[in-house]
C-alpha cells in the first residue's frame, strides 16, 4: 500500500465539497477533467461550474514533478504540495467594466490573489466581449489548508454572484 500524495488529498476534499454543493442545488458543475500529463509528469484537476448562467467559474488543482519528488523523496527545505487557480469567465459590454471587475474582486478576496483579466470577441460578434478573469496565489498549498478549501470556493460563489450584477 502507498500514503496519497498531498494533491490527492487536496482533490478528494476539493472534489467533495464541491459535488455536496451540487447536490445541495447551490451551484451546478458543467464540466471536470481530471488529467496526466506524462510528458511533464504533472497532474491537473479541474472543475467549471455555474451559480447563474452569465457566469461561468473554474476552479484548478494543479501537481508537477518537482513537488511530487521533494514529497516522496522527502527532501529537506523542499516545499511540496500543488497549486491552486480560480477563474471566471463572464460577458461585458465594454472593457471599461474590467476596473469595477478588479474593485468588486478585491471586495471578496483582498489583495491576496493577484488578478488577470483577459478581454475577448469573436470576429464579427464584436458587441460580445468576455473576460476571462484568472485568480493566482501564488504559492503552494498542502493538508495544512485543507480546512480554507470550503472558504476559498465560497468566496468564488461571492464572487460569481457579484460579477452576475
Amino acid at each position: 500500500m502507498f500514503d496519497p500524495t498531498i494533491y490527492e488529498n487536496v482533490k478528494v476534499v476539493l472534489e467533495g465539497e464541491l459535488y455536496d454543493r451540487d447536490l445541495e442545488g447551490e451551484i451546478s458543475i458543467i464540466n471536470r477533467k481530471d488529467l496526466v500529463d506524462l510528458a511533464s509528469l504533472s497532474r491537473m484537476y479541474e472543475v467549471q461550474f455555474n451559480e447563474n448562467p452569465q457566469v461561468r467559474v473554474t476552479i484548478g488543482l494543479f501537481a508537477d514533478l518537482a513537488s511530487f519528488s521533494a514529497e516522496q523523496l522527502e527532501i529537506e527545505d523542499s516545499n511540496p504540495g500543488c497549486e491552486i487557480n480560480i477563474s471566471f469567465d463572464v460577458l461585458i459590454s465594454d472593457t471599461e467594466e474590467c476596473a469595477k471587475i478588479e474593485e468588486d474582486i478585491r471586495s471578496i478576496w483582498g489583495y491576496r490573489p493577484s488578478i488577470q483579466q483577459k478581454v475577448s470577441f469573436v470576429y464579427n460578434q464584436e458587441e460580445e466581449l468576455t473576460s476571462h478573469i484568472q485568480l493566482e496565489f501564488n504559492r503552494r498549498i498542502n493538508e495544512d489548508q485543507i480546512s480554507d478549501l470550503s472558504e476559498l470556493i465560497e468566496y468564488a460563489i461571492q464572487t460569481s454572484q457579484l460579477l452576475d450584477e
